[in-house]
């Protein structure tokens, strides 16, 4: 039904970015209903993006989810800021991604204040990147596109290895103005097969507006986002509970809700305002 569903099964994170879109806090998903999931998920989608919080704060249960998706035939996919991976030993790295599909470790330019340098950022990606796939999740800023700084940062990721950069429009954050840079995105699709861009990177590129979009994003139609307390909505961004789970089982309830179709992003600042 769905190409990916989002999980975020912790608040807890190591980072206090003030863009951040989830509330900071201790609570973590009952460990029964977390382990459970994979059983169930594969009915409904291949892939499940695990984030948080910060899911490195629980290696051994991370480990434990991942094992019960390749059990199930799920890409398990994990979403972190990296800072907790630079200190382990290339043991315990190895035994964390061992049934991880891809790690992609976020870059913005507050996670940026965190990392000593951007050497040190890449010294995480060639560690992790000896075990599993690494990604970049990109948060892009008005800064990046002065003098092509987006290009040569895109660049000199993939010449460090890292197998796919996944460029993020801010959301519920601050506003850029991408449009006067679509060629930026062609370029970088065009020469890195691996480029991507997220839902509404897209829509406001290939639709060259920011809102009152022809066709509906991807709310609910081929993602959904679990978090902590079991709520299910449309996306990640959305605290609109469509579905509340709290056996394993229930998520195949979701065969049942029926989504809104949305043609702008709710979550999108545009001259301080948020739509």
């Amino acid at each position: 039904m769905f190409r990916v569903v989002s999980l975020h099964f912790t608040r807890k994170c190591n980072f206090k970015c003030s863009f951040c879109y989830r509330e900071k806090g201790e609570e973590i998903m009952d460990k029964e209903l977390f382990l459970g999931l994979p059983n169930y998920l594969w009915k409904i989608t291949e892939q499940v993006a695990l984030g948080g919080g910060e899911p490195t704060l629980y290696p051994d249960l991370v480990r434990e989810f991942a094992q019960e998706c390749k059990r199930n035939h799920l890409i398990c996919n994990v979403t972190t800021n990296g800072y907790v991976i630079k200190d382990w030993k290339q043991e315990d790295i190895k035994d964390f991604c061992e049934d991880i599909t891809m790690i992609s470790i976020s870059l913005d330019r507050e996670k940026r204040r965190y990392w000593e340098s951007f050497d040190e950022y890449l010294r995480v990606i060639r560690k992790v990147g000896k075990h599993t796939q690494t990604g970049c999740n990109l948060l892009i800023d008005e800064e990046m596109f002065s003098g092509a700084t987006f290009i040569r940062l895109v660049e000199r990721l993939f010449k460090e290895g890292v197998d796919r950069v996944y460029s993020l429009y801010p959301k519920n954050s601050y506003f850029v103005d991408i449009l006067p840079y679509k060629n930026y995105y062609l370029f970088l699709s065009t020469v890195h097969p691996e480029f991507y861009v997220d839902d509404l990177t897209y829509k406001i590129l290939t639709e060259e507006r920011y809102i009152s979009w022809q066709t509906p994003c991807h709310y609910g139609k081929d993602i959904i986002s679990i978090n902590e307390k079991g709520a299910v909505s449309g996306c990640s961004f959305s605290s609109e509970c469509k579905l509340k789970i709290k056996r394993p089982e229930d998520i195949l309830k979701i065969k049942d809700v029926v989504f809104e179709k949305r043609y702008f992003c709710p979550y999108l600042k545009i001259g301080g305002d948020v739509f």
